[in-house]
């Protein structure tokens, strides 16, 4: 099982964080079982990526895209919504609605950069205008920072670019702040990004500053790499993550 959802819940249920998902999967998702918030089931296939790493880099391929979400799919009121899109699942407009209902609003700039071509290659698109605008957070790798503007998001917004073990740098309009990595034994890359951004997301939401809850962010993600697959932090590395 893969999906920035899956990544993060993993994340909240670990450091105990109280959260509801919103999430459309066709018929054919395997792991009904294994989830603790149940997704939408829509009607075609499941959302199904391949991500290539003999290369040393990512490549990937997507075989299937499911149903984007909906503004009318999101309902409720929250102090912090996360945008945690693989990619296309979250539209302009259901990012406008995240803005309406959370206090507080972050994104992962893969969903919101990526699209997908008829042949199912991975390429990265300029940022909507109307994003920044229903942002208070958001996270890019080097690699997507690039195409950002980056002086003109600052103005609006906090930017969070993660360089892998290298940490990550905190963007304000007004100053740069750099956040080490916690080393790390690395098994598996994927959904490392997403677990940094829900430890954010849960320091953020208990009303630490920036750079105390990337720290959290930080070491959600080094413990991410360690394993194949969704991670499982044990109740010792969650205390540790609070520290």
């Amino acid at each position: 099982m893969g999906g920035s959802a899956a990544y993060a819940s993993a994340i909240f249920e670990a450091l105990h964080e109280p959260y509801e998902v919103a999430a459309k999967v066709g018929a054919d998702f395997l792991y009904m079982t294994q989830v603790k918030r149940p997704p939408r089931v829509v009607a075609g296939r499941t959302s199904s990526f391949v991500d290539d790493y003999r290369s040393g880099q990512r490549r990937e391929r997507v075989e299937s895209v499911c149903e984007p979400l909906h503004p009318e799919d999101l309902q409720g009121s929250f102090d912090v919504g996360l945008a945690c899109a693989v990619s296309c699942e979250v539209t302009p407009a259901t990012l406008a609605r995240i803005r309406q209902i959370c206090h507080i609003t972050m994104a992962d700039a893969q969903g919101l950069l990526r699209e997908i071509t008829p042949d199912g290659a991975v390429v990265l698109k300029p940022l909507h205008p109307g994003a920044p605008a229903c942002l208070d957070y958001l996270k890019a790798s080097r690699t997507e920072a690039k195409l950002l503007d980056i002086d003109a998001l600052r103005q609006q917004l906090t930017l969070l670019i993660t360089d892998g073990p290298r940490g990550c740098t905190i963007v304000t309009r007004s100053a740069e702040t750099h956040v080490p990595a916690f080393p790390a034994d690395e098994k598996d890359p994927t959904g490392a990004g997403d677990c940094f951004l829900a430890g954010f997301a849960v320091g953020i939401a208990r009303g630490l500053d920036a750079p105390r809850a990337a720290r959290i962010g930080a070491y959600c993600g080094a413990r991410a790499v360690e394993v194949i697959g969704v991670p499982r932090l044990t109740p010792d590395q969650a205390r540790e993550a609070l520290l």
